[in-house]
């Protein structure tokens, strides 16, 4: 079970990565999820493994993870953020306050679309300050879900690069700042806020 961090990132907030290296076989299947309803391995291993963090991260069996109109993610008596990519899962949850995550494995394929994202005057000097930019507004997006943000509605503030740190946002749409953590390692950029 590669369940590679768990932490309290704030108050009553917790956030867990899970690197995917099971086959779907060895996940246990919780009694409320229909395996049948999956198209795909890649989406029921995803699923499971949300579970499964799920459990580590409150001892409860029963939670069932539903979804707003918006696809935001939702369970009774929690905040919960949920984001995959390539061999990834990650989860934030919150018995208090709303959370988001987001999680992107490293590549260069956000260099190609980095004009339908990143605003004029925001840095995209490179690909890992434009996959930066791309989880912080995907993270935001998530975290204001009633707002229906576009990524030219938000504007990363000047931040200097570096391992870890805190990125403020600039919601165009509806004045206000949101600020957004991030973490770098060479296999991902992990992204979130509450």
């Amino acid at each position: 079970m590669p369940l590679t961090k768990i932490e309290t990132v704030g108050d009553y907030t917790r956030l867990a990565l899970w690197e995917m290296t099971e086959k779907v076989e060895e996940l246990p299947v919780p009694c409320h999820v229909d395996l049948t309803a999956f198209r795909s391995e890649s989406r029921l291993k995803e699923k499971l493994i949300t579970y499964a963090i799920l459990k580590e991260l409150t001892a409860l069996n029963h939670l069932v993870i539903t979804h707003e109109p918006s696809g935001k993610p939702v369970i009774d008596g929690f905040e919960i953020g949920i984001s995959h990519t390539h061999g990834w899962v990650a989860v934030i949850l919150s018995t208090k306050r709303p959370v988001a995550v987001d999680i992107e494995y490293r590549s260069q394929r956000v260099t190609r679309i980095a004009d339908r994202f990143i605003r004029f005057d925001e840095d995209k000097s490179n690909a890992e300050i434009q996959l930066i930019n791309w989880c912080v507004k995907e993270t935001v997006y998530k975290f204001l879900p009633e707002e229906n943000l576009h990524f030219f509605d938000m504007r990363l503030q000047k931040f200097i690069l570096s391992n870890a740190g805190e990125i403020t946002v600039d919601d165009l749409k509806f004045p206000k700042n949101i600020k957004v953590k991030y973490e770098i390692t060479p296999d991902y950029v992990l992204t979130w806020a509450l």
